[in-house]
């Protein structure tokens, strides 16, 4: 039966969405390959006219990033509403996808309604950490299992025994632009000139040079295209170190030593779950000792979370 794919990467100003989503085709197309899978924008809303052509396809995957959120009616980033629940109307899978900031308040009755409607009873839900997990247990949403965000499920011991510890001379760097702490991010420039030879950054949001040129000078700037960030991992000998969380995974995933700059509760709910390699932003004076530690990278996976959520669909083909 054809799926759907909801695609973060359609519409988007940040280049982080397209990491997540290599990953999320990359799944789908190992899952169904005999199937036809179209991609649907997250970003943009669906237009009224196209709606009735959903009836034709029987699942709909939405992968990897911070979509979900407490008030979906607020500056929500997925453009979904009412007039799309008669033709998703549980069909909506989740596919590592987390849950936007810690949020304090009670999911709003509107929100609750939308993802009871919009979400797979039938099938297994794959959240990114343990506090999506909790959230949507509370309004009622049970068949959820914790696989952590598709771009690490790679990340096997295998994979990162392959990564080396020790310090190079090169560094690449990010920074985000909506979550600024200026003496804190000028900082960590400092920190990143004393101790490498050569210090580079990628754009990942479209909005981080201007803030990036108010902090320093005397970077070099690698273009901000995911080839061009690919590139120069690849052909580079560097160690990556700065805020964008999957930035940072993307250079694990090019067997390059990382450490992130945790400034949200994504990087430090994988941390807490899976051991990913956070320094919180708080906490900015110990990079200077850290970026010199040589500790192998190993990453606790949840294998068994990911093959029960895969498994699912296998059983129905």
């Amino acid at each position: 039966m054809p799926k759907i794919i909801f695609d973060t990467s359609v519409g988007t100003t940040n280049l982080g969405d397209h990491i997540i989503m290599d990953a999320v085709n990359h799944i789908a197309d190992t899952l169904f390959c005999d199937d036809f899978v179209i991609n649907m924008p997250t970003h943009l809303a669906i237009h009224p006219k196209d709606l009735p052509k959903l009836r034709h396809y029987d699942t709909a995957f939405v992968g990897g990033t911070n979509l979900l959120k407490n008030n979906t009616l607020y500056k929500s980033q997925w453009k979904i509403g009412i007039k799309d629940l008669g033709f998703l109307f549980h069909k909506v899978v989740l596919l590592g996808v987390g849950w936007w900031q810690y949020q304090d308040k009670a999911v709003s009755p509107y929100t609750r309604m939308m993802y009871r409607s919009l979400f797979s009873k039938k099938y297994l839900h794959a959240v990114r950490d343990n506090y999506t997990k909790q959230k949507l247990n509370e309004i009622g949403i049970k068949n959820v299992v914790n696989t952590g965000c598709p771009t690490v499920w790679m990340l096997d011991e295998p994979h990162c025994s392959q990564i080396n510890p020790k310090k190079r001379d090169t560094v690449v760097t990010t920074i985000t632009d909506y979550m600024r702490d200026p003496e804190k991010d000028r900082q960590l420039f400092d920190i990143l000139k004393r101790h490498y030879q050569r210090v580079y950054v990628w754009i990942q949001g479209a909005k981080d040079k201007p803030y990036i040129e108010s902090l320093t000078t005397d970077v070099q700037y690698i273009p901000p295209k995911l080839a061009a960030f690919d590139s120069f991992l690849r052909d580079e000998p560097c160690d990556y170190v700065g805020t964008r969380l999957h930035a940072g995974i993307r250079a694990l995933q090019k067997k390059r030593k990382a450490i992130i700059i945790g400034i949200d509760n994504r990087a430090l709910e994988m941390r807490n779950d899976i051991g990913l390699n956070v320094l919180e932003r708080e906490r900015i004076n110990a990079l200077e000792e850290k970026i010199y530690e040589e500790m192998p990278v190993k990453l606790y996976l949840d294998t068994d979370a990911v093959e029960h959520w895969k498994a699912q669909f296998i059983k129905n083909k």
